[in-house]
């Protein structure tokens, strides 16, 4: 009978029928953290199914979203993760869902969902920052007479560190948007340090990625605070465009973008926790590669996000971020996220686009031709 109940619960959610599932349980002819027979709760349920508004509403009512007892100890978290869907991935860490909790094969939510592909969700996790740890430093210690970070600027930096793509023109562009960090940079700037060293103060529970993460935005902090002491008589806003123009600007004998790669190796050795095994790695990996290979922003990004089998070719020419829809609008070539990063990345893109068109309108022809052959050939069979 409890099993017939759970399975009625269950058809409730994969029909997305929130009032038949509230019914349910308000009636107690199921209890919210109830489990089938292979040991997975309803709110497991909803997020292998990928069911985001049943999700919510299991939270809502009171669901562990660290509860089950499945058969292979997965996780809801594992679930979310390998439906793929992000929202419910960050819907459970943010009522608490444990990241480093292990299946049975002792794989966490993201690395299972590495191995089957789900590689954004890979980084949703693995950046994943709880609020509370920010919002720990807007209270005002009792020896002191302000706090060390705004309370009206927690959200700000919350977003800011919560940041999956990690080139610094994205980096720079979220900051211009976001008033409550370039006003208060240097403040911004110290709590990040502490950040990270917070994170490696935790003994067997220190998070050697995450502290590398926050001492590189750190790093990309502290060199526009101090452009804005050198320069008060500047705007933060172009002080940041300024960077954004030197980060986007390529050698012309090859193109090679130099400033930017040598801004990454700096923000890497000077890392200070040394001996951390995360350090180590970058170091051996950047090594391997030449100075004059544009790798060791890729070699961050994937220490942090979660290294991945292929890059996808859809991400925008300025900032980096990925699966952007807009195209240069004459070479139909080079993607953008918008207008704004297009005319940023114009004065380098104008160079070949003219030539990038040529190439486009060739193919096109050959395509055409080629098409037209095939046509030809059916037609006189």
């Amino acid at each position: 009978m409890i099993s017939e109940k759970i399975n009625k619960a269950i058809e409730k959610i994969s029909n997305n029928d929130s009032t038949g599932l509230q019914e349910l349980i308000k009636s107690q002819e199921v209890v919210i953290d109830s489990e089938d027979e292979h040991g997975m709760t309803l709110l497991q349920h909803a997020a292998f199914k990928g069911k985001k508004d049943m999700c919510q509403l299991l939270l809502d009512l009171g669901a562990d979203p660290n509860g089950g007892h499945h058969e292979h100890q997965y996780s809801t978290l594992h679930f979310a993760a390998l439906s793929g869907n992000l929202d419910i991935c960050q819907q459970l860490l943010q009522y608490g869902s444990k990241p480093d909790t292990i299946n049975s094969v002792g794989r966490t939510a993201a690395q299972m969902a590495a191995f089957v592909g789900n590689h954004t969700v890979v980084s949703i996790i693995n950046n994943f920052i709880p609020r509370s740890d920010i919002e720990l430093y807007t209270a005002t210690p009792n020896d002191q007479s302000e706090s060390k970070l705004p309370p009206a600027a927690a959200s700000a930096l919350h977003k800011f560190v919560m940041q999956v793509n990690l080139h610094p023109v994205h980096l720079l562009l979220t900051i211009q948007k976001l008033p409550m960090l370039y006003e208060n940079l240097a403040k911004v700037k110290n709590v990040l340090e502490l950040l990270s060293e917070n994170q490696m103060k935790r003994g067997r529970e220190a998070n050697e990625i995450l502290s590398l993460k926050y001492h590189y935005l750190r790093f990309l902090v502290e060199r526009i605070a101090k452009e804005q002491h050198q320069h008060p008589e500047k705007s933060v806003v172009d002080l940041i465009n300024q960077y954004i123009k030197a980060f986007l600007k390529q050698r012309p004998s090859d193109g090679f973008p130099e400033f930017l790669d040598n801004f990454i190796r700096e923000s890497i050795r000077t890392f200070p926790f040394k001996e951390t095994t995360i350090f180590r790695q970058l170091l051996v990996n950047l090594s391997k590669t030449k100075q004059d290979s544009p790798m060791a922003l890729n070699l961050l990004t994937s220490c942090i996000n979660g290294q991945r089998g292929f890059q996808d070719d859809d991400s925008c020419a300025t900032c980096g971020q990925e699966k952007v829809a807009s195209k240069c609008s004459v070479c139909k070539s080079v993607q953008y996220c918008n207008r704004d990063c297009q005319k940023l990345h114009w004065s380098i893109h104008k160079k070949e686009c003219d030539k990038l068109a040529k190439q486009f309108k060739n193919l096109e022809i050959k395509s055409q031709d080629s098409e037209n052959k095939t046509i030809d050939q059916e037609a006189s069979k």
